[in-house]
């Protein structure tokens, strides 16, 4: 009996050691970051300061979520040191007054660089999707000496040659009336996100998970994201500037994205100097399926692990 005891607390020093490695390794931080005298943004970091960096950011009307704390670890094991965030006025960042103190969509992108500043970070590879995937971009154009390498996913050029949404598309995002209860609103973004998944199989708790998140870090009483798209009003087609782009870039989209045609990330890659297009089969405009978000996931690992910065 007693030698199956000390096996026991054996075993459990074991486990105990291996927790405490593994948070060492992943060494998360979550705080708010002020980047103007009345602007913080909320922020997360995985790994160590110092290590090159990775900046993940999220689409309009979403929040840091977006990225899984699995991509995250992924890319900590491979030596990166990993930031994401929510956007000005969502989730648990400072909240704008639109009528007082709008912005322009150029400031979203000075967003993370001043982001990066406050860091210490002079260069990271940066991945962005869909509105974040706009960022990105931009960020190629006026600021390639930050940039390490390029990741924009289901995003465009803006160019009107991208044909734009079907009409069930927005039938679909108008028809979902959320009043920040987050029971009763769940079956309407439920209909929005199975549409936005495309056509692989939907798993629910992958989109449950995601709307509770919503949920917790504000107010869900409007459309998502609402001054985020009034800022892209001021976007313009890039399809001409990505051209000066010299920067390692992947560009990734799903065959199935009803909210941006596939076409703007074949006319992305297609404009930006040998950039990398990937093409997911059934993926839509958010990967609500566990099979194609590994796909999505390793796609972006492998794009960054192989353009990280050599020792001289």
């Amino acid at each position: 009996m007693r030698d199956n005891m000390k096996l026991l607390y054996f075993v459990l020093g074991l486990m105990l050691v291996s927790c405490q490695q593994e948070e060492r390794k992943t060494m998360r931080k979550d705080r708010h970051i002020a980047i103007e005298s009345e602007l913080e943004l909320w922020v997360e970091t995985y790994g160590e300061k110092g290590q090159e960096a990775c900046l993940l950011i999220s689409g309009a009307g979403a929040n840091s979520s977006f990225w899984s704390g699995t991509l995250c670890q992924k890319l900590v094991e491979r030596g990166f040191y990993v930031i994401k965030y929510d956007h000005r006025d969502f989730g648990y960042s400072t909240k704008i007054d639109w009528d007082k103190d709008p912005y322009d969509f150029l400031q979203l992108a000075e967003d993370a660089l001043a982001l990066l500043d406050e860091l210490g970070v002079e260069q990271a590879h940066v991945v962005g999707h869909s509105m974040g995937g706009f960022i990105v971009q931009l960020l190629g154009i006026h600021f390639p000496n930050r940039i390490l390498s390029l990741t924009s996913i289901s995003s465009s050029t803006h160019s009107p040659t991208v044909p734009p949404p079907p009409k069930e598309t927005w039938d679909i995002f108008l028809s979902n009336h959320p009043q920040n209860d987050f029971e009763k609103d769940l079956p309407g973004f439920m209909k929005v996100w199975a549409y936005l998944n495309g056509t692989a199989d939907f798993d629910e708790e992958l989109a449950v998970a995601y709307t509770k998140n919503l949920y917790e870090r504000q107010a869900i009483d409007g459309a998502l994201g609402a001054t985020h798209v009034k800022a892209q009003e001021t976007l313009t087609d890039r399809t001409e500037a990505l051209a000066s782009v010299n920067i390692p870039t992947l560009v990734m989209h799903g065959e199935e994205d009803y909210a941006v045609d596939r076409y703007g990330a074949v006319q992305t890659a297609a404009s930006i100097p040998n950039a990398e297009l990937v093409l997911i089969p059934k993926m839509g405009h958010l990967p609500f399926n566990h099979e194609i978000l590994a796909r999505f996931e390793n796609e972006i690992i492998a794009f960054i692990t192989k353009n990280r910065r050599r020792e001289e």
